[in-house]
């Protein structure tokens, strides 16, 4: 990967359950370099809103048939590097792959840096939102990242962020049913998920994950790199926070009822 305003490239290691910030303008490339045998599966998930078309990615290519470079003509090309109009054209027409290119043999890559790695790359194997408190790169996406790892038919209660911010859930493993709560009390989704299902929370809404018999695993991107999440069960909850008196009102419920929810809250 190569950062705004840097001529240096960095070569990072990646595995299984690793999180990445690409900031905005940089430049990557990624290869699977056969230690598995399995696939090399990379979820891309960020903020679209700014995109070219909002909500689909915007890809900026700089090489192959859909490179920026190749929406120039030959003679511009060869008067930028001061090179031969040939040479442009090899330069520019001479890949024709458009997003995966499989290596020549005898061709190699460039080896990882373990201590950029350690510093640019974040390991995700248990339940955690990762804000840029605990990984300080984040800033610089502007994004927050949360993993929940459930076991058969437990639940994630309802979650909700507590400023303006998106959630985009991707579902890693398992299984399960997902519900989001929008606005006016109303139901705005209720779904079987099963791996590889992508779900967005809008702002302002609540979401909570039942698993299914096989467990479900989800990571989440937040569209803040100093998102709070809020856990309507958990022991920070706004309900356990509140007075007995106002919850009773509030929820038009008796004495005891309300002793036994605030109880249950931990």
């Amino acid at each position: 990967m190569v950062f705004p305003n840097t001529s240096e490239e960095v070569v990072l290691k990646l595995k299984k359950g690793d999180v990445i910030p690409v900031p905005v303008g940089a430049v990557s490339w990624w290869f699977n370099n056969g230690d598995s045998s399995d696939d090399l599966v990379i979820v891309f998930l960020g903020e679209t809103t700014d995109a070219y078309t909002p909500g689909l990615f915007t890809y900026f290519f700089i090489a192959g048939t859909q490179s920026l470079l190749g929406g120039f003509s030959t003679d511009f090309i060869s008067k930028s590097f001061n090179i031969t109009k040939d040479e442009a054209d090899e330069v520019t027409k001479n890949q024709t792959g458009v997003l995966l290119v499989k290596l020549e043999q005898g061709k190699t890559m460039p080896k990882p840096n373990a201590l950029i790695t350690q510093k640019l790359v974040h390991q995700l194997t248990v339940s955690v939102t990762l804000t840029e408190k605990e990984f300080p790169f984040l800033n610089q996406a502007g994004l927050s990242a949360n993993l929940i790892k459930l076991e058969p038919y437990a639940i994630s209660s309802p979650i909700y962020t507590t400023d303006s911010t998106v959630q985009v859930v991707y579902v890693v493993g398992g299984g399960g049913r997902v519900q989001i709560a929008g606005l006016n009390g109303q139901r705005a989704l209720d779904a079987e998920v099963t791996v590889g299902h992508l779900i967005v929370v809008p702002r302002f809404f609540m979401v909570a994950k039942l698993a299914g018999e096989k467990g479900m695993e989800c990571f989440s991107v937040i569209t803040s790199s100093r998102a709070v999440l809020e856990d309507l069960t958990d022991r920070t909850s706004v309900l356990r926070a509140l007075s007995p008196e106002v919850l009773q009102i509030s929820l038009n419920i008796i004495p005891e009822l309300q002793t036994l929810l605030q109880s249950k809250i931990n």
